[in-house]
C-alpha cells in the first residue's frame, strides 16, 4: 500500500488556509490532505490563538533545527510539500520587505530570502526541496479578486485587496476597527471559486503562478522520480 501524499501549510491566519488548500489541491489532486501547522486550528479550521507574521517567524525559527524531522517524522505521515506563506503587505508593514515603487512590478524575492533565513542553521544552510515559499502580492485576496472579477486585469496592483473586496460587497467592514472583516466562512466560500478559476488566477497574479509552478515541480519530483 502506497503512502498517503500530504501537504502542510505555515501561514499568517485562518483565512489563508482555505484559499491555499484549494489552490494546492487543484494542481496536486493526488494529495490526501493539506494540513495546517501554523496557525494551530480546530476541526473547523478556526485559529486557536492569535496568529500573524510573527507566528510564522516563530514557527520557522522553532523548527529550523528539526525541519527534516517535521517533514519526515519517525511516527506519522511524511509531509511531501510544505508551503510557507506571508503576504507582501504585512511584510512591508513589519519592515521585512521593501515598499514597492510599482505594486504591479513588485519583486518579492527579498521577502522569500528572509523566510528562508529563518529556517537556516549553522549546520544546515540549504532548504529542503519539499519547502515552497509563497509571498502573495499584495495579499492572498488578490487571488480571490482574480477569480471573482475577470474584468479586473491587474489584481496585484491593488494596494489593499481586502478593502477592495469590501467596496464590492464581498467582505464587510468591522464595527470594531473599521477594517475589512475577514470572516472565515466567506473565505471558505471563495476557495472553490479560486480553484475553478485557477487558470485565470495564475495568468494575472504572477505570485500565484510562481507558487503553483513550484508546487507542480514538487509533485512531479514526488510522483515521478527519475
Amino acid at each position: 500500500m502506497s503512502e498517503p501524499r500530504v501537504a502542510a501549510l505555515v501561514c499568517e491566519g485562518q483565512t489563508d488556509i482555505p484559499i491555499f488548500r484549494a489552490a494546492i489541491q487543484e494542481v496536486w489532486p493526488g494529495l490526501e490532505e493539506v494540513r495546517c501547522l501554523q496557525p494551530e486550528v480546530d476541526e473547523m479550521d478556526r485559529a486557536k490563538r492569535p496568529a500573524g507574521w510573527t507566528q510564522v517567524k516563530a514557527w520557522c525559527q522553532e523548527h529550523a533545527g528539526d525541519l527534516e524531522e517535521v517533514l519526515d517524522p519517525d511516527i506519522g505521515d511524511r509531509i511531501d510539500l510544505l508551503v510557507i506563506a506571508m503576504d507582501v503587505d504585512i511584510a512591508i508593514q513589519a519592515g521585512i520587505a521593501d515598499p514597492p515603487v510599482d505594486v504591479g512590478a513588485y519583486e518579492s524575492s527579498r521577502l522569500r530570502d528572509t523566510l528562508a533565513s529563518w529556517l537556516r542553521t549553522q549546520t544546515r544552510t540549504h532548504i529542503p526541496s519539499a519547502v515552497v515559499f509563497s509571498t502573495p502580492v499584495m495579499a492572498i485576496e488578490a487571488w480571490i479578486i482574480a477569480a471573482l472579477f475577470p474584468k479586473q486585469k491587474a489584481p496585484e496592483q491593488i494596494v489593499d485587496p481586502a478593502a477592495w473586496l469590501v467596496t464590492k460587497a464581498k467582505l464587510r467592514t468591522s464595527a470594531l476597527d473599521g477594517k475589512p472583516w475577514k470572516e472565515l466562512h466567506k473565505y471558505k466560500a471563495f476557495a472553490p471559486v479560486v480553484a475553478s478559476k485557477l487558470k485565470r488566477v495564475r495568468q494575472v497574479c504572477s505570485e500565484a503562478e510562481r507558487t503553483l509552478h513550484l508546487v507542480e515541480q514538487r509533485r512531479a519530483q514526488v510522483e515521478d522520480p527519475e
